[in-house]
């Protein structure tokens, strides 16, 4: 196990392992929350990449080159913060999703403090990243991270190989996620309080002495709340086929890369 000490070849996979551990173990959601200690990630990583040391082929390198070596860092390090992000921009596509009700629910100006990404979101942002996290757990999203990370070593081993340049392409087209998630999210609510400000349209019109602003506001927090508490099954379904297609997309990426 501790070869590595005096084996300049194996110290080098096994440090590049490390980094790429820890690139995926902090950009990846829970492990990367701002409330686990930084020196407990790095203790995870540490016994995670040396669990999955003994099964990722050596390099044959003696001496490497300082160029070299910056290299292979680099891109596991670009790797690992890859792997880690996809998953991130299922979260931020629902945290945006929650922003576009909050502000449409006249939720706009009430803002709460995200722990886990240090920034204000708004309130209804924070409910659905919070249902978002727990159902993340539910089905297991944690374990599959930490599979991702062994399935990434199998079929990208460490060192230096050309990258295919449709990678770049590919990485282009998953920020799409962001919008569609926040449009599969928003869906059901903003179609609804729609239909909501075109029929409290049509009554002020039908009824000038109806003040619409002091009724509509009310009225559409209590159909905006109603149709999400409705409508969390649906949630739950959408959250749980992202998170799957994340797994997806982490195993195309790979072989792009």
């Amino acid at each position: 196990m501790f070869e590595f000490l005096n084996d300049t070849s194996v110290f080098i996979t096994f440090l590049l392992v490390m980094i790429r551990t820890a690139a995926i173990m902090s950009t990846a959601p829970v492990f990367g929350s701002n409330v686990i200690k930084p020196h407990i990630r790095m203790l995870f990583s540490l016994i995670y990449a040396m669990i999955v040391y003994t099964s990722v082929k050596k390099l044959d390198i003696s001496d490497p080159t300082g160029p070299m070596l910056i290299m292979m860092i680099a891109k596991e390090i670009m790797l690992g913060v890859c792997i880690g992000m996809l998953a991130h921009l299922i979260f931020i596509g629902v945290q945006m999703g929650g922003q576009i009700i909050g502000t449409q629910m006249g939720f706009g100006v009430v803002n709460v403090f995200d722990p886990q990404a240090n920034i204000s979101i708004s309130i209804i942002s924070q409910f659905l990243n919070i249902a978002m996290l727990l159902i993340f757990i539910a089905v297991g999203g944690h374990y599959l991270v930490i599979q991702a990370i062994r399935a990434s070593f199998e079929t990208l081993p460490v060192g230096i190989y050309p990258v295919d340049p449709n990678a770049f392409l590919y990485l282009t087209k998953l920020f799409s996620m962001i919008f569609v998630t926040a449009l599969k999210i928003t869906a059901p609510v903003l179609i609804t309080l729609l239909i909501l400000q075109l029929v409290m349209g049509i009554m002020g019109r039908m009824v000038p002495q109806l003040n619409i602003m002091m009724v509509g506001f009310p009225i559409q927090i209590a159909v905006g709340m109603s149709v999400m508490a409705m409508g969390m099954s649906y949630f739950y379904i959408v959250y749980e086929k992202l998170l799957h297609r994340y797994f997806e997309e982490v195993a195309n990426l790979i072989r792009y890369l």
